[in-house]
């Protein structure tokens, strides 16, 4: 748990996605997410209460953040001097 708290107090705050054991993820967007002995408490995006059982929890990742740099850009054509 103390892990958890950790990373849910990051700041600037990184989105998590926890791995559950029945094979569902659970992902916290947002930095408000309360956390006790019994229970992980957060909101998703659309605004509803998701409740995870702390012994549910198999993993925790960070979320993958979509790159906003367009793939196979160009390369600069300056000069190296």
């Amino acid at each position: 748990m103390n892990e958890i708290r950790r990373l849910v107090r990051q700041r600037p705050c990184k989105p998590l996605v926890f791995h559950l054991d029945n094979g569902e993820k659970q992902s916290i967007n947002h930095p408000g997410a309360i956390i006790t002995e019994m229970m992980i408490i957060s909101v998703d995006d659309d605004g509803q209460l998701i409740y995870i059982d702390p012994e549910a929890v198999s993993a925790v990742r960070y979320a993958t953040i979509p790159s906003r740099r367009p793939r196979g850009g160009r390369k600069s054509t300056r000069s190296k001097s």
